[in-house]
């Protein structure tokens, strides 16, 4: 009897040092995994390029014709100085005019995969993304009053500099390089950005 009350003491002793210990480790690091964070960019510059059969044209939109990513993702706690993201993206590719004859817009959908390297600062951490994405891109052209537009698979590649300003949100200027071939026709929108993410 003696000996199954002390066992029962000490197993009910250990249980509430282990709860206890474990209740304060996720206090103290509650992304010790990972965490969601979601965030916009908005295009400043927007340029396009159209290749056809080694001859291409490309054009830069106007400062109202902008562009913008929603995204939203994951990112893994692999070190103290590198993390992960797993992310999707909306991105809608401003519009540019070529030669005041035809008009290209389009929107896209990525999965993006986002190693983030960070330099640690006395007065603010420094950020470096690599960014590489695969996805569908739907274009739309206009010339002469018709119009018509094609989705198919498309990349993406870019990067990005950045600051984190508080445990929660980052700010960075970014670059992003798109591609898709339509009907033997070579797209290549790419973006200059501002953004910022929050991180839950």
């Amino acid at each position: 009897m003696k000996i199954s009350t002390i066992a029962l003491s000490l197993f009910t002793a250990f249980f509430g040092i282990s709860s206890q210990a474990l209740a304060s480790e996720n206090e103290n690091s509650p992304r010790e995994h990972g965490h969601f964070y979601a965030g916009v960019d908005i295009g400043f510059y927007n340029e396009t390029e159209l290749e056809y059969r080694g001859s291409a044209i490309e054009d830069s939109s106007d400062l109202s014709d902008f562009s913008y990513n929603l995204v939203g993702g994951y990112e893994f706690n692999t070190h103290d100085v590198v993390k992960l993201g797993l992310e999707a993206e909306y991105r809608k590719i401003g519009k540019v005019n070529y030669n005041d004859l035809m008009d290209i817009e389009g929107q896209a959908f990525f999965v993006n995969i986002k190693p983030k390297f960070i330099v640690k600062g006395d007065v603010l951490d420094l950020y470096v993304s690599l960014l590489a994405g695969v996805g569908s891109m739907d274009m739309e052209a206009k010339a002469f009053g018709v119009s018509d537009s094609k989705s198919e698979a498309a990349y993406q590649v870019g990067a990005e500099l950045g600051a984190i300003v508080t445990d929660n949100i980052d700010i960075h200027i970014g670059y992003r390089f798109a591609n898709v071939e339509i009907e033997s026709i070579d797209v290549s929108p790419q973006t200059a950005y501002l953004g910022a993410r929050y991180h839950f």
